[in-house]
């Protein structure tokens, strides 16, 4: 009997966007007799296809079908032999030349194509009844300097036989092979959802943001054998001695791995689990070291990292593993670009792209897009542009140094930056006020005794800055007096959906930043989604939405008599 179909709403946003005819490869997880469809990519590449690309996918991810974009169905038979998580191969086929009922699917079943129904799920609705697991180890291995990828492949090998145990200190959870040892929950992962910036009802939610609140496994490797083993037979030892150099390496392995399960996933199914995470791991280490090993002298190299990434509508996490050369990682990049039909013009793999791990983040660290769980405006058919992509929160008093009262610019202008970042445009650190003010005196903008004072600067200092820091350019709008803020909705609305950049407004009275606009053309209702940089406190969500330091503010918020200068940064063409 062919699975129920369900389909990720993050597939279908996608698909919208593909303009040409192609053929592509979809990617899912099968859970209570249903296959759930998350992700796709393209067949663009003769280097890098989809069976390398699982590697990279979440434990319990697969490739489970072929999707055709405006073509034919000649190649999809040939495509099935590669889907071996299910004998009933999905089939999806997709239209952009139509707008309506432009979505068919079929499953293979007994060599023929069959109608199925399908049901879309919301991101909300995915990440009620799944989670991730991160396994994190470091492996210890010894070789000889010509045989490091043997050894990784031994490891990798032990652990595929069972002779690796994994621990989950939520629950103090020991999982020793096929059988469990924990404190009698079968029902291991039942965990309520911890996403910061989440909200408390599916209509408060848009998209997960970056912060990933993975549940935690480390490794261990056997070094006995199990009492009941059919290995325990006992022999003599037997040592050989070769007289010849031996050129032993010690080297570390670090593990991090991850696995896309069920919430309620049994431990009996576990097990396997972290192991083929583990595995798919090693596997793609073993790829990039081979690569490192063919371009590198021995002396030189290193074993890469391991970084997570999720771009944007991608349904789940990615795993990759980035050559050391520059060049070589542009063109790596410029591959998934194309493999998953992201645009050229922005990045999503560089450094500042990296997913953050809840259990990674330093306490107080600057939350991630507090707007996410503001309400809507309610603003009655209301033009809505927001800022897109990622920012951190930067306000009065923190890292512990006091600037309450005359740092709400400088704190604007770290939350601009944070967006620089967090979308890969730089990896410069976001910079502290004594940077900036030396940097306001570095371009001859500010006498000397400008650093170290506590003196305001406003949206022109910001410009400049930015400029200076980022190499990035930038637009002054002046408003002579408050009451015209009311007017600027279309210009807003337009920096938004083209730039998509935080705005920073300053002037004869306090520094802010604007994350969106709603208005009503009609009407002339407009309100602003202001992020406020005031606040004093710490970092808690429902603190900082329930007095307004995030939220929609009217064209009241707006002294009437004030002038204000809005400084627009302008996004930057990506080399990626």
């Amino acid at each position: 009997m062919a699975p129920k179909l369900k389909i990720s709403s993050s597939v279908i946003q996608r698909l919208g966007k593909l303009k040409n005819p192609s053929t592509c490869r979809l990617y899912g997880v099968i859970f209570d007799d249903s296959l759930l469809v998350l992700s796709f990519s393209l067949d663009v590449s003769n280097t890098y296809n989809s069976r390398i690309f699982q590697l990279s996918l979440p434990a319990e991810i697969y490739l489970c079908g072929v999707l055709i974009v405006d073509g034919e169905e000649e190649d999809i038979y040939k495509a099935f032999k590669d889907v071996d998580v299910t004998d009933n191969p999905l089939l999806l086929k997709y239209s952009t030349k139509i707008t309506e009922c432009n979505i068919e699917t079929f499953f293979y079943i007994h060599q023929k194509l069959e109608i199925a129904s399908f049901e879309i799920l919301s991101e909300y609705d995915i990440w009620q009844k799944f989670t991730y697991i991160r396994l994190e180890a470091n492996l210890s291995l010894n070789s000889q300097r010509w045989n490091i990828l043997e050894t990784i492949e031994e490891a990798r090998k032990n652990i595929a036989a069972g002779k690796a145990g994994f621990y989950l200190p939520k629950g103090n959870v020991y999982l020793l092979g096929e059988d469990a040892v924990d404190t009698g929950n079968s029902e291991l992962l039942n965990l309520s959802i911890n996403y910061e910036g989440i909200g408390h009802s599916k209509h408060d939610v848009k998209t997960p943001p970056r912060v990933v609140d993975a549940f935690s496994v480390s490794m261990y490797l056997k070094v006995s054998k199990d009492r009941l083993s059919d290995e325990g037979v006992k022999y003599a030892p037997v040592i050989q001695h070769v007289k010849r150099e031996f050129d032993c390496l010690e080297f570390q392995v670090k593990i991090d791995a991850l696995a896309f399960v069920r919430r309620d996933i049994l431990t009996t199914t576990l097990y396997s689990t972290l192991v083929e995470s583990a595995c798919r791991n090693l596997r793609l280490l073993e790829r990039a070291v081979q690569h490192e090993l063919s371009v590198h002298k021995m002396d030189s190299f290193k074993i890469p990292d391991i970084v997570h990434f999720r771009p944007q509508n991608i349904g789940h996490l990615l795993t990759f593993i980035f050559p050391t050369n520059e060049e070589t990682a542009l063109e790596f990049r410029r591959t998934l670009h194309d493999f998953l039909a992201l645009p050229r013009n922005q990045p999503y793999f560089r450094n500042g792209n990296i997913v953050k791990f809840q259990g990674d983040m330093r306490k107080n660290e600057p939350l991630i897009n507090p707007h996410e769980s503001v309400p809507s405006p309610g603003i009655v058919d209301a033009k809505v542009a927001l800022v897109d992509g990622l920012y951190a929160y930067y306000h009065y008093m923190q890292d512990n140094f006091d600037d309450n009262g005359w740092g709400c610019a400088y704190r604007s202008l770290q939350t601009i930056i944070s967006w620089f970042r967090l979308q890969g445009y730089t990896e410069k650190s976001v910079p502290t006020h004594n940077t900036i003010q030396k940097c306001l005196v570095d371009i001859g903008d500010k006498p000397y005794d400008f650093i170290g004072s506590k003196q305001w600067i406003g949206s022109m200092e910001v410009g400049f800055v930015l400029e200076t820091l980022l190499g990035i350019t930038i637009k002054i709008n002046r408003v002579s007096v408050g009451e015209e803020m009311a007017s600027l909705g279309p210009m807003l609305e337009s920096h938004f959906a083209t730039q998509g950049t935080p705005i920073m407004i300053g002037g004869g009275v306090l520094a802010h930043t604007i994350l969106g606009v709603a208005y009503n053309e009609t009407t002339g209702d407009i309100k602003f989604l202001i992020l406020d940089p005031h606040y004093t406190g710490v970092e808690i969500l429902p603190t900082i939405l329930s007095k307004g330091w995030c939220g929609w503010k009217t064209k009241d918020f707006w002294k009437k008599d004030a002038f204000y200068n809005l400084c627009l940064p302008q996004r930057p063409v990506s080399r990626i």
